[in-house]
């Protein structure tokens, strides 16, 4: 039942402050990882006859909400978020850096951010709608406009709004197109949340037993069992295929790494956009990404 989600992702978001109080390290990170795997597991369960868009939002609902937890958890250490700044960062923002929200400070900027944002969704919004137009369906001409749209546009507008009220929150997609390689893509350009969080949660804990490079291999791996969770689960279809995007990602990442030398600005785009077709298998584009579009035949036919 889709009524069921948001009691799943209060719980995931709970669940932070309650693992904090875990003294002993390695069993607030099982416990962490068991409460993320059984809320999304009943996320999957109430949504099973759900349309898989519907299936995408509220799993991934609950497994952002369940990492927010876990990364509390692994921050708070000697140190706490007063409950209300702690909800702001459970919910209203999309980094993964709670101590972003410890503080508030005066006169940060924040027009820049508002402008350039809604200036991105405005494009995105209008590219998405030429891509519905025109029945394109090549993935990375689908995937283009609604992340302009979104993830450059919409969070850096939510980050304008952040920062008014006084939290100096970080820009989280900045210019993918002055990355030197695939590490710094993934690193410094793409998402630098979500490459905290998983530098906090995976790659150190693996680093200090095993070294710094089993540690990064484990990030990519981590990263596309996540997002099996995200996109693969919804449509039943596609396993493993999101998995091994990340892991050639990890590996092209460790060879940079031993070599000492990025692969360059357009060999590090291209090795992104490319295998795309690997994170996006078939059956998502079809049933997620394709349907999303079809908002545009919801308005045109509002307007006849």
């Amino acid at each position: 039942m889709m009524t069921s989600i948001p009691i799943l992702v209060i719980a995931g978001i709970v669940t932070g402050p309650i693992l904090a109080t875990i003294k002993v390290l390695w069993l607030k990170r099982l416990s962490g990882w068991m409460v993320l795997l059984a809320l999304v597991g009943c996320a999957n369960f109430a949504l099973i006859e759900h349309h898989a868009v519907s299936r995408m939002v509220g799993i991934c609902c609950v497994l952002l909400a369940s990492m927010k937890g876990l990364v509390y958890a692994e921050w708070a250490v000697g140190q706490r978020l007063p409950l209300l700044r702690y909800l702001v960062f459970a919910i209203l923002w999309f980094g993964m850096d709670p101590g972003t929200f410890q503080h508030r400070r005066a006169g940060l900027s924040w027009k820049n951010d508002v402008f350039i944002g809604s200036i991105l969704m405005m494009i995105g919004t209008l590219g998405a709608w030429l891509v519905w137009a025109m029945e394109w369906h090549q993935i990375l001409i689908m995937f283009l406009p609604m992340s302009l749209g979104f993830h450059f546009g919409a969070l850096r507008v939510l980050k304008g709004g952040l920062r008014v009220a006084g939290f100096p929150v970080r820009t989280l997609f900045p210019n993918v197109l002055k990355a030197q390689g695939v590490s710094d893509f993934w690193s410094r350009r793409w998402n630098v949340g979500y490459s905290q969080m998983m530098q906090r949660l995976v790659g150190r804990p693996i680093e200090t037993r095993y070294g710094t490079h089993a540690g990064m291999m484990a990030i990519f791996l981590a990263s596309g069992l996540l997002h099996e969770l995200a996109i693969t689960l919804p449509v039943r279809a596609g396993f493993g295929l999101p998995t091994l995007y990340f892991t050639l990602h990890g590996i092209l990442t460790l060879i940079e790494k031993k070599t000492g030398r990025q692969f360059g600005k357009i060999p590090a785009l291209l090795a992104v956009m490319a295998p795309m077709g690997l994170l996006f298998p078939p059956t998502f584009q079809t049933e997620v990404i394709q349907e999303c579009l079809g908002v545009f035949d919801v308005l045109r036919d509002g307007f006849r």
